[in-house]
């Protein structure tokens, strides 16, 4: 697969999976102050604990999408948005990745 092909067709795909997003204390930082909100409110209204009780992620919305997600497929932080979502596709798929994500899907057929 060729990932310099990769486009973002900005659908929430990868936005609506089951998963976890951890936060950095940066990141806390960062995208408060991006919403204009304090760090408290912040912390109590879009975090959670992880499963593991390592730290902190960000929790999902009503259907189960990142609550950053918006009704038009757009990441509500997206300047300020954490390293995994920064990252995604280029340091890192799971195995399902491919079954979600159509760009990455479009990048594998025009790979070959």
């Amino acid at each position: 697969m060729d990932l310099s092909l990769f486009k973002c067709k900005c659908c929430g795909a990868c936005c609506r999976i089951k998963g976890i997003v951890r936060l950095s204390s940066e990141d806390v930082d960062r995208i408060s102050e991006y919403l204009g909100i304090g760090v408290d409110f912040f912390l109590e209204k879009y975090t959670t604990l992880a499963p593991d009780r390592s730290g902190l992620i960000l929790t999902d919305g009503d259907a189960g999408q990142c609550i950053m997600l918006t009704e038009e497929n757009l990441c509500r932080i997206n300047p300020v948005k954490p390293l995994k979502c920064k990252t995604f596709p280029y340091d890192w798929v799971n195995s399902s990745s491919m079954s979600y994500c159509p760009a990455l899907n479009e990048c594998d057929r025009q790979g070959d």
